[in-house]
């Protein structure tokens, strides 16, 4: 979604695709956790910087991302202003956006916290999928973004443990897939608020691009959308699939919350 409002709108998508603030203001995610990712951000763009030939001057988009990682890995989160992570890039903005999916995590209060920044006019998008193939997807970034480098046997046994150990990854994911709390909680506090089913924004984009249009009041090139949705597929980890034994275990454990996205979106969510 960052990627098809920053190709399709004029909303200014933050550089950084995940700002993690909310939820870390209101401790869904532990305070440190935001400080090292700025800081191996930043340290990566530094050597980027050492190690380049020739540099060309900097855009306001790279300043953005550069001026918003230092205060995040160098400012207390309840000192920062969320407005201000977006500079230098506000002049001439209208709407400006971001995509952290660990807001659906949010409680009432919480929620209300951030309505208190954003406003209730404010626009959120919940992309709804497949309990079961949005689980295994988190396993194949998990596997690519940390180098596990996992054989099928491995990711059979990794899954399997966290299962049987219910770990707190597992819980995790099961709040992840509870979709009907997350509209609940939402659409009650933003007049703005849709949920769209992941399946529908890859087979129908110009449908769903029109009901975005109409939901939050924004204008999008369609032709951009749709083209966009043709990269959202998430081919991460390869080949990596779980054996049939441990997809029927976790569709029998999600049969609940895939019943709810059946009945909230009028159709099967298979994808």
């Amino acid at each position: 979604m960052h990627h098809l409002l920053e190709q399709a709108t004029d909303i200014l998508m933050h550089p950084i695709k995940e700002l993690h603030y909310f939820d870390t203001l209101y401790g869904v995610r532990p305070a440190n956790a935001l400080t090292e990712f700025s800081l191996r951000q930043l340290a990566r763009e530094i050597d980027n910087i050492i190690s380049a030939k020739s540099l060309k001057p900097f855009g306001k988009r790279y300043k953005c991302y550069l001026r918003a990682n230092r205060i995040l890995a160098t400012t207390a989160i309840e000192k920062v202003d969320y407005l201000d992570l977006f500079r230098p890039c506000l002049l001439g903005k209208a709407l400006v956006g971001e995509v952290t999916p660990e807001y659906m995590l949010l409680d009432d209060a919480a929620i209300d916290g951030m309505r208190s920044v954003v406003g209730e006019d404010a626009g959120i998008i919940l992309i709804c999928r497949n309990p079961v193939k949005r689980l295994l997807s988190a396993v194949k970034l998990m596997n690519v973004y940390n180098g596990m480098n996992l054989t099928q046997p491995q990711a059979d046994a990794w899954v399997q443990r966290m299962i049987d150990e219910n770990s707190t990854w597992m819980q995790a994911q099961d709040k992840y897939n509870d979709y009907e709390q997350a509209i609940a909680r939402f659409s009650t506090k933003f007049s703005h608020f849709i949920a769209v089913s992941y399946d529908e924004m890859i087979e129908s984009p110009i449908s769903v691009a029109k009901s975005l249009e109409t939901k939050l009041a924004i204008k999008i090139n369609h032709d951009a959308f749709e083209d966009g949705t043709k990269k959202v597929a998430n081919d991460l980890g390869g080949n990596l699939q779980i054996s049939s034994e441990i997809v029927a275990f976790l569709k029998d454990r999600t049969a609940e919350k895939q019943g709810f996205l059946n009945e909230y979106f009028g159709r099967e969510i298979v994808k």
